[in-house]
């Protein structure tokens, strides 16, 4: 998941005086890597983590007495002792954080992204720091916002996250391509479909759960889930819209939808297809001995899973593996 949804989620208007930090460089090992956020709210909630819980305070007492409004701050973890820093973590790591007081323009900025990325659009993110550093979000189409003087150079594009320097700009550069959330679509709104909305909204996904019977589909059993779309599926696939990078499982438990699912969807290219079910009565939903190798069924890693939420992990830990570009026969082999 990428960290920044969880935290522009957290993000209003009242955020405004509060600091975004962000990992932009680490060197050797080290819990989460370049990416990693977390938001420090003036009210002192936290949100989001920057580390397995070893740097977090000490960064939001040195925040208390810093009044600029850019920081930069080391965190040497490479000491196993209790003298060093790390007070012998012994992560071996060395991790750079930079740090944003939270003013009116750039909270309205980070608020016009969160926008941006729910529309399915990836934003690409520039920050510099030197003199007068400065941070721009360009989006895949439409204009590009924030503060910003000149155009981006063309070293700045070379890479889709990390810190380097700019010769262009003279200056020390992060980057960072930032997607939309994972988008995953259940068919079936059963007790048993609870759970892999609960988990997979946790771990980032972005879940719309569709069904054609309102008393399941509905915030009060799926609170998780961003959209609840009620009807049979002749009826919503065409307003689902799915995309390539979307990801799919058919739990209706009803032959029947199953079947209507899968003659609807199964020429459409998707990250992930899962099916609930035995392979028997996958390939009998297919009409053919053999099943598609881009299916994955049953769904979910074989891991011996009995019960619903133990079947919810598998298939949320299948959803993770395959959204981070891993195939289905590679993830079955790990």
């Amino acid at each position: 998941m990428e960290d920044i949804h969880e935290l522009l989620d957290a993000m209003d208007a009242s955020t405004v005086g509060g600091v975004m930090a962000a990992v932009v460089k680490v060197t050797g090992s080290a819990y989460k890597k370049e990416g990693a956020a977390m938001l420090f709210k003036p009210d002192g909630t936290q949100v989001g983590l920057l580390s397995a819980g070893c740097l977090e305070e000490d960064l939001n007492e040195r925040l208390k007495t810093v009044d600029q409004p850019y920081g930069e701050f080391v965190y040497d973890m490479r000491g196993e002792d209790d003298f060093s820093w790390g007070e012998g973590s012994g992560c071996n790591g060395v991790i750079h954080v930079w740090t944003e007081r939270l003013d009116e323009e750039y909270t309205a900025h980070l608020l016009q992204l969160k926008e941006v990325l729910r529309s399915g659009q990836s934003v690409f993110m520039i920050k510099k720091r030197g003199v007068r550093p400065g941070y721009l979000f360009i989006p895949d189409s439409g204009r590009a916002f924030g503060q910003w003087e000149g155009e981006v150079p063309d070293d700045c594009r070379v890479i889709e996250r990390g810190m380097f320097f700019s010769k262009a700009l003279d200056s020390e550069v992060y980057v960072h391509k930032i997607r939309p959330k994972r988008r995953l679509v259940v068919f079936g709104a059963g007790p048993d479909a609870r759970p892999l909305v609960s988990f997979a909204a946790a771990a980032g996904f972005s879940v719309t759960v569709s069904d054609w019977r309102p008393a399941f589909c509905s915030a009060f059993h799926f609170p998780g889930a961003e959209k609840h779309m009620v009807g049979f599926p002749s009826e919503v696939l065409s307003s689902i819209a799915l995309k390539p990078e979307d990801c799919v499982v058919v739990m209706t438990h009803n032959f029947k939808r199953d079947r209507e699912l899968i003659e609807a969807l199964r020429e459409q290219e998707l990250r992930y297809f899962g099916i609930l079910g035995a392979r028997k009565r996958t390939a009998r939903l297919f009409g053919a001995e053999a099943i598609p190798s881009r299916i994955a069924s049953p769904a979910g890693l074989s891991i011996g899973a009995q019960g619903a939420e133990e079947i919810a992990i598998s298939i949320v830990a299948q959803l993770i593996q395959v959204s981070h570009s891993i195939g289905l026969r590679e993830a079955a082999c790990l």
